[in-house]
């Protein structure tokens, strides 16, 4: 299975140490892909990245909590917040 990567211009480099049964590994891997070492090295850690970016940066709601938090978008907002929002900045 052969991999179409679009041939970008590659300004940095990025060293890592491994142990001879990681390099064994992962050139094997890289083979059955009919990838370079370099090209399944870089897919695996751009997903990883999106993979870790996105457990951090999203939250996740139960059903109950979703829907009350949709109920909360349709309902109109307390006076007290409409007032908040129109109040003048302190700083203006």
């Amino acid at each position: 299975m052969s991999s179409v990567v679009e041939k970008q211009e590659k300004l940095y480099r990025m060293d890592i140490r491994l142990t001879k049964p990681q390099r064994i590994n992962y050139e094997r891997a890289a083979s059955l892909r009919g990838q370079t070492i370099t090209q399944w090295a870089t897919a695996h850690l751009d997903e990883g990245a999106r993979r870790d970016i996105d457990e951090a940066t999203t939250t996740a709601l139960s059903l109950e909590a979703f829907d009350t938090f949709c109920e909360m978008l349709e309902s109109p907002m307390p006076k007290t917040t409409q007032d908040l929002l129109t109040r003048k900045a302190v700083w203006e």
